[in-house]
């Protein structure tokens, strides 16, 4: 009987401190989320590399984007995407075409209009490690998703706890590929044209781009 209580006790322990870890993670969330959505615009220079140790495969890459609400101006690997709130459309100078897909991004799970708001569904949170990363304290959360039918194992936020800023964010996928996004210049309430997210049809028709609808 002795034992069996000890049992109960340690199991209602861990409950306990799992949800404890699941709150102080998620208010964290919150207040970075909170933080971010004050600014009126956001520019981030960035790191990406995809990697899958299990094939020997590694990916790197950079990319600018600059973000305003659901709008966004992208340039990564080559092509440019603009999302004016409603639709995106995809530049691709190589090929001079542009293709326009209607309703945008809602089936991506993480895209720069999600940055601040991907993680409040779908997920459950586990206050990780911290470290310090040059000279800033970078507090990790594990994001795990719901659905075991989800293509991504967990999600690792990494997030300057000073500034209450993100760092950086690693998916680790089900098939052992990892994407690492990482944060190397943040600058916010920038003068941006008002015509950065704007997509002008008759540029690219002039130029012979052949628009894909």
């Amino acid at each position: 009987m002795k034992n069996k209580i000890a049992t109960y006790t340690l199991l209602l322990i861990g409950i306990a401190s799992f949800a404890q870890s699941s709150s102080k993670a998620q208010l964290l969330l919150n207040e970075v989320s909170a933080n971010m959505a004050t600014y009126q615009n956001m520019y981030f220079k960035f790191k990406y590399i995809l990697e899958n140790k299990e094939v020997g495969m590694k990916q790197e890459s950079d990319g600018f984007v600059t973000t305003e609400n659901e709008k966004y101006n992208l340039e990564f690997m080559g092509t440019q995407f603009i999302h004016d709130g409603e639709n995106t459309y995809v530049i691709l100078p190589e090929d001079e075409e542009v293709n326009i897909v209607e309703g945008g991004d809602e089936e991506a799970t993480l895209t720069p209009s999600k940055l601040l708001s991907f993680y409040k569904e779908g997920f459950t949170y586990v206050w990780d490690q911290s470290q310090q990363i040059a000279d800033i304290k970078i507090q990790f959360i594990k994001l795990i998703p719901i659905d075991s039918k989800a293509e991504s194992s967990y999600f690792m936020l990494g997030i300057n706890s000073e500034k209450k800023q993100i760092y950086n964010i690693k998916e680790v996928g089900n098939n052992g590929t990892e994407t690492l996004f990482e944060i190397e210049d943040f600058k916010t309430n920038q003068t941006i044209s008002k015509n950065l997210f704007v997509f002008d049809e008759k540029k690219y028709l002039e130029e012979n781009y052949t628009i894909n609808k």
